[in-house]
């Protein structure tokens, strides 16, 4: 039988105090970073010191010769230790595998494996308490088949820290290293106790055993609290280049961005002025893509367009610059033409490959594009000028039946003449009160419940129905209603809004859109102030939402006026982030309070290792940055739990609820329930 000595006892209570200790440090970077793999890390070590308090207690309670093995003083505190012990390995386990897949593991398979864990090792701890059963077996069952367990999972956990290392790092080495001496001292304590089994009693271990554990613990500790933080530095470098990558080139199709594009055709032109060379650009528009989203969904539509580019980047040469414009637009820059007659075999080539069936989900898809080509020096001197008549040609070219190219000639008006018309019938709409706000719940991440709402603009179009801003507020911007429409839509925002302060008993919030126009007119700071002092709502429950597109047009203005803004204490948002061009640079220069991700980052993040890489470091650089995060676009339940893993504040989307009218939304902003579950 064990001598329970002072010694013994001093490292039993080191042991204990070490893992205590590590657990309250666990429990702190888990508040900080909100890091899965950190909770399942403080949970072993919280196991660890339970367990060792409860096999001290049947240690002391083994050391008096009248309390039998099978008595509850030894039985209980038993059956805790070794049981706890095993979920120490377990969830050490779950941490590794977390931090090294970067996805949390899933929570069925988890509990099963905890379940059996513990199950197994209390019936361990209860074999051989009979009275005439041999120690030594007893000592076997329960601490060396501990050993034989814990021994091959430490083995096997360190050899996939030691592979999984993507650059020299001294947390993930110490802990791989750690975590396989630990595991050779476990497979040593299995050894001692078959020797003991066979010697029918329990032998003493080396006098250095207990000071060996205790050092190895310590390790293992320091290395994943090291671990921890290269892991977080790792993310926020992460975040630096995917954000920084974002800022010229398309999330979807990983093209080049329009400002890149942009800048690529005024460094095409000043070569081709040089050299008195021509160069081509082409405008790329996918007819009927609509139709395919609204018909088959946007994933299947998604899925379409990085096809497309595919074979577009296929279609031209090395030198060339193929760029997605947004939408199913696409540009295509020909730096180098010598006849007029080459850009019509690009184009025609183009033609031909889209017409080729594509087969999405085992499905086939007929698509084709209507093309537009504007050249250098004939068709226009500066860059926007060819971009803006290349895409006079592609309308041209939808108008002589689709699936053709069309170059640019002067007389090509009719789209003008179709937007002068679309614009009178918007300027009517304003005075005829066509314009309805619909409104999205923003619910909190943790909780459910609705914690405001965002403000979208509709227009109830007497011929065309319902229409979305999609089919009016690129023309308002271009025409400038984009100012007296803005300000209509904040003026009933925040009437809309005190009107549900006076009947609804908790905090809402309202958040309202501006355009890039909007937010570089000079008086949009006074226009926000009237509108909120007209309507009597307090300024903080004004969340006024900007994209980067248009803060990024003029960053020193930008800043002026979000620093005035803020001064009224009204909220700032970035709306659709990741999609535009802002850099680190500029971010922090920004008063801003909330990032808001948007939904082509969320829509793939459970299958998509690079989406999911993207959505994990904007919300730690945001989180780093003091910001909040709203994810937009979620749709799934398995979105939503990943997101909340990652620590997203908040979140929109279809799972909750799209864009409703007031009234339809009023019923669940009144709801006493507390929390909005899921629909």
């Amino acid at each position: 039988m064990f001598d329970f000595s002072v010694a013994a006892g001093l490292s039993f209570t080191a042991q204990i105090i070490t893992a205590a200790v590590m657990a309250f440090l666990l429990a702190g970077f888990y508040r900080q970073y909100q890091k899965s793999y950190v909770w399942h890390w403080m949970l072993s070590w919280t196991a660890l010191a339970v367990s060792q308090l409860a096999f001290v207690a049947a240690r002391m309670a083994a050391v008096h010769s009248n309390v039998p093995p099978i008595h509850p003083l030894r039985i209980v505190p038993a059956v805790a230790a070794v049981s706890l012990s095993y979920l120490y390995v377990a969830w050490i386990a779950f941490g590794a595998y977390e931090l090294i897949r970067r996805r949390p593991v899933r929570l069925r398979e988890a509990k099963q494996t905890l379940a059996l864990l513990a199950i197994g090792g209390a019936i361990t701890a209860l074999l051989f308490t009979g009275a005439d059963a041999s120690p030594g077996a007893r000592h076997f069952a329960r601490s060396g088949v501990f050993g034989i367990v814990s021994g091959a999972a430490f083995v096997g956990v360190a050899i996939v820290l030691w592979r999984s290392r993507r650059r020299p790092a001294v947390g993930m080495t110490v802990l791989s290293l750690a975590l396989g001496a630990h595991a050779v001292q476990q497979l040593q304590q299995a050894l001692l106790a078959f020797v003991s089994m066979r010697a029918g009693e329990p032998l003493l271990p080396p006098a250095h055993d207990p000071y060996i554990e205790l050092l190895l613990l310590s390790l293992i500790g320091l290395g994943m609290i090291a671990a921890l933080l290269e892991d977080e530095r790792e993310a926020a470098a992460l975040a630096a280049d995917q954000v920084e990558h974002l800022a010229y080139h398309d999330a979807l199709t990983g093209l080049p961005n329009r400002p890149l594009f942009m800048d690529r055709l005024i460094m095409a032109l000043a070569q081709a002025n040089r050299a008195n060379q021509k160069l081509a650009v082409f405008f790329l528009d996918l007819d009927r893509f609509k139709d395919i989203n609204d018909s088959l969904g946007h994933s299947v539509g998604d899925t379409l367009l990085k096809s497309v580019a595919d074979r577009v980047r296929r279609c031209v040469r090395e030198g060339d610059t193929v760029a997605r414009f947004g939408g199913d637009e696409f540009t295509l820059l020909i730096p180098k033409v010598d006849k007029i007659e080459d850009t019509a075999k690009i184009a025609e080539k183009i033609i031909e490959t889209i017409r080729t069936p594509f087969v999405i989900n085992e499905q086939e898809l007929y698509v084709t594009t209507s093309i537009g080509v504007a050249i250098y020096p004939s068709d226009g001197l500066d860059a926007e000028t060819l971009v803006r008549n290349s895409d006079a040609a592609m309308y041209r070219a939808k108008d002589q039946g689709r699936d053709n190219y069309q170059l640019y000639a002067s007389e090509m008006n009719a789209q003008a003449v179709e937007r002068l018309a679309l614009e009178s019938t918007l300027r009517a709409a304003i005075g005829r009160k066509q314009l309805v706000l619909y409104y999205q719940p923003v619910v909190a991440a943790g909780t459910g419940s609705i914690v405001g709402v965002e403000a979208l603009i509709r227009w109830k179009h007497p011929k065309r129905g319902l229409l979305s801003p999609a089919h009016f507020i690129a023309l308002a911007e271009a025409s400038g209603l984009i100012v007296p429409i803005g300000e209509w839509v904040m003026r009933s925002a925040c009437r809309q809004l005190k009107a549900w302060e006076k009947r609804i008993n908790r905090p809402l919030t309202m958040a309202v859109n501006l355009s890039a126009r909007q937010f570089q007119h000079p008086d949009i700071v006074t226009q926000i102030r009237s509108a909120i002092e007209d309507a009597g709502v307090e300024p903080s429950t004004i969340e006024i939402e900007i994209t980067e597109s248009s803060a990024m047009q003029n960053v020193d203005n930008a800043v002026f006026t979000l620093r005035e803004m803020k001064e009224l204490g009204v909220r700032i948002s970035m709306d659709d982030f990741g999609t535009g061009y802002s850099s680190l640079n500029y971010l922090k220069r920004f008063p801003i309070d909330t990032l808001k991700l948007d939904q082509t980052f969320v829509r793939d993040v459970m299958t998509d290792e690079r989406d999911a890489a993207i959505v994990g470091a904007v919300i730690v650089m945001a989180h780093r940055l003091g910001l909040k995060v709203v994810a937009e676009g979620v749709e799934t339940h398995e979105q939503l739990e990943y997101l909340r893993l990652e620590g997203c504040d908040y979140i929109q989307g279809y799972l909750f609820s799209g864009p409703v009218s007031s009234e339809e939304i009023e019923p669940l902003l009144l709801s006493r329930k507390g929390d909005l579950m899921p629909r």
